[in-house]
């Protein structure tokens, strides 16, 4: 990682900001990006001198661009992108609030689209690396979370087929799919109360370990990294665990959580 410019969306907090920290402290340059443009001058400040940032929007193209000559402007090249930005909302397909569902696109596909757009001539000028964010939700499908499982399977699919198109200038790509982490995006959309409050089979783990993965990943310039590894089978091969995640779900409380939460909500139209 020695001398690498790494450029992070949604890198003020979260995995992004784990990784940002992780990236310096091995002798790396990290490239902040995120929304919220005091979030991100806090995290550089926080990050020293190796690191620069902007507040950016990863739903517009021309954020991107402009967010990533910064980084060339700061540090002269980009070695790694890493589209990590996203969001969470919990909503039934009945009742969800249709600009949450269209928001969820918004960022977490459009925006991994933009980020993967505005990469590739940096990353073919250094023969770089792109890390794409998706889940395990892009395999397992979990109740009240269309909007956000559907995007997360169009995340790894951009990551499959960017990786087929780039190969060509030598660029690596890689997608992570991380399990529930305790992140504050996992504490505020509370999807936990469908796995038995993760504590069941889908217990959330500890952001540190999302973040090593990733930084490996990074490092071996991986294709597939899965968090954590015991998961691996239902990424790879989702069509046969479908069914038995359905089961270990009803039986830690799931059609019990999604009627109560169905109570809650307030029909859109």
């Amino acid at each position: 990682m020695k001398d690498k410019v790494v450029f992070i969306t949604g890198a003020a907090r979260g995995l992004g900001a784990g990784l940002a920290q992780k990236v310096v402290e091995n002798g790396g340059s990290a490239f902040v990006v995120d929304l919220d443009a005091k979030a991100v001058e806090a995290r550089v400040l926080a990050l020293g001198d190796s690191a620069d940032g902007c507040a950016g929007d990863v739903r517009y193209l021309d954020d991107m661009k402009r967010a990533m000559q910064l980084c060339i402007d700061s540090f002269g090249r980009i070695d790694v992108v890493v589209a990590n930005a996203g969001i969470l909302r919990m909503g039934s397909i009945e009742k969800m609030d249709l600009k949450d569902f269209q928001m969820t696109l918004d960022v977490n596909v459009t925006g991994a689209f933009n980020t993967i757009r505005a990469a590739v001539p940096h990353l073919r000028a250094s023969k770089g690396y792109l890390q794409v964010v998706s889940s395990l939700a892009a395999a397992i499908h979990t109740p009240l979370m269309s909007h956000y499982a559907a995007s997360k399977a169009a995340v790894e699919a951009l990551a499959d087929v960017a990786r087929q198109e780039l190969a060509l200038d030598g660029i690596g790509v890689g997608c992570v799919h991380p399990t529930f982490t305790k992140t504050a995006m996992i504490e505020e959309a509370k999807p936990g109360q469908l796995w038995g409050g993760h504590k069941g089979a889908f217990a959330a783990i500890e952001p540190e370990q999302v973040v090593e993965a990733m930084y490996e990943a990074i490092v071996k310039r991986k294709r597939k990294t899965i968090v954590p590894k015991p998961i691996a089978p239902l990424v790879l091969a989702p069509g046969l665990f479908h069914w038995a995640a359905e089961r270990i779900s009803k039986m830690e409380g799931s059609d019990k959580a999604i009627r109560a939460f169905q109570s809650t909500e307030h029909n859109d139209e």
